[in-house]
């Protein structure tokens, strides 16, 4: 690990100097790992960012061990300490930094000589103190920022649409809560009614986006359609999708379908078709009241899926009780695997958006929160008028 640089270590460094630990606590960290003959020792946040590190970098690797004992961490709330022999040949110690809820706010990683570790062994009363220690650390920078807003999301100015009778409809923008950037996230606001109507509106949100094409040409965009469980098995709203985008030159995952559970987690043998008509034809989908179950099992391995929206059960329940917050970790990690997005609904604090993001989600739905009166600024800008 000891050498010079590359450019995703610079970012790590320049992150860690960004939001330093005392290095009085790592040095006393990695002192106390001596019996294991510690190599290396670094400290990373719930979302694996580095904060300190005893020497050289954090290459892609090393950071997606941090990752995978963050999930571990997450989803056996008891445990403090993991040691494991690597694919490579190294042997890796990783001790969790726990919360007094018992949430793990943090992780320590060392790579250690030697052969098995007694993990027992590992976590002293003064390796539990230091790891305290850091917990605390790293809550009072997140209370530094309890007072701040929201994310705001990404908005933008009035879009012109209309459904079949004129009346308007809106479009309201995902507030993003992982830090950089990323592909800005609208669905349209329409209650799925039936194959006719549902088929009508995507089609003149998709002749819009046509003809507005320049409009996102430097902003990365997708719009998303809930449609009704009927219009999903619906042989005649297949053949109007096929026929509007085989017509229209569309920019693959301008346009999305969000699926709702009772066709997809109902009736998974019955979605396939459109999921492999919208994998043919480029067109992505959202499983909508996401949770772990046979037929998101079957259904995930479908290219076409590319976002999840996760049930209020798993984002409302995760704080308080560890089962949720285990389906959330596991739900967040097989996104992660897969490259798709999770999208987190009616979250009504600041603290609760935060407590996501750490878990990995990477948008929330602002709909809920503006409808409860939490967070009404986002949520008022994240609505978006689309009228002719």
């Amino acid at each position: 690990m000891i050498g010079s640089m590359s450019l995703l270590s610079e970012k790590t460094a320049s992150g860690a100097r960004r939001r330093p630990v005392p290095d009085d606590l790592g040095r006393a960290l990695l002192l106390a790992l001596r019996p294991w003959r510690a190599q290396s020792f670094s400290l990373h946040d719930s979302g694996g960012e580095t904060l300190w590190l005893s020497a050289g970098s954090i290459g892609p690797d090393e950071h997606g061990y941090v990752l995978a004992a963050l999930d571990v961490f997450a989803l056996e709330p008891n445990r403090s300490c993991i040691h494991r022999k690597l694919d490579d040949g190294r042997r890796a110690l990783f001790l969790a930094a726990r919360d007094p809820l018992g949430g793990c706010s943090g992780v320590g990683f060392a790579f250690v000589e030697g052969g098995l570790v007694d993990e027992s062994r590992v976590v002293t009363p003064a390796v539990r103190a230091l790891m305290q220690r850091f917990s605390m650390m790293v809550a009072r920078q997140v209370d530094k920022r309890q007072g701040a807003p929201l994310p705001a999301p990404d908005a933008d100015s009035t879009m012109p649409l209309d459904l079949p009778d004129n009346t308007p409809i809106r479009a309201r923008a995902y507030t993003r809560l992982q830090h950089g950037g990323g592909i800005r996230r609208f669905e349209v606001s329409v209650a799925p009614v039936g194959a006719q109507h549902d088929a009508a509106v995507f089609e003149r949100l998709v002749d819009w986006l046509v003809q507005h094409r320049q409009r996102y040409a430097s902003k990365p965009s997708s719009f998303a359609i809930a449609i009704s469980a009927a219009t999903v098995f619906d042989r005649g709203f297949a053949g109007r999708l096929e026929i509007c985008l085989t017509r229209n030159d569309v920019d693959e995952g301008l346009v999305m379908l969000i699926l709702p559970a009772a066709a997809w987690a109902e009736q998974p043998e019955r979605t396939l078709p459109l999921l492999e008509l919208c994998e043919r034809l480029h067109c992505r989908v959202v499983l909508d009241d996401f949770v772990l179950n046979d037929a998101a099992l079957k259904l995930l391995r479908c290219k076409a899926i590319r976002m999840l929206k996760l049930s209020p059960v798993l984002t409302t329940e995760a704080m308080q009780d560890r089962y949720p917050r285990a389906l959330l970790s596991a739900c967040t990690h097989i996104a992660r695997v897969l490259g798709i997005h999770c999208v987190a609904k009616r979250v009504t604090s600041n603290t609760a958006a935060r407590w996501l993001a750490a878990a990995g989600v990477d948008y929330i739905d602002p709909l809920n929160a503006a409808e409860t009166g939490a967070a009404t600024t986002s949520g008022e800008a994240a609505t978006l008028s689309l009228v002719s």
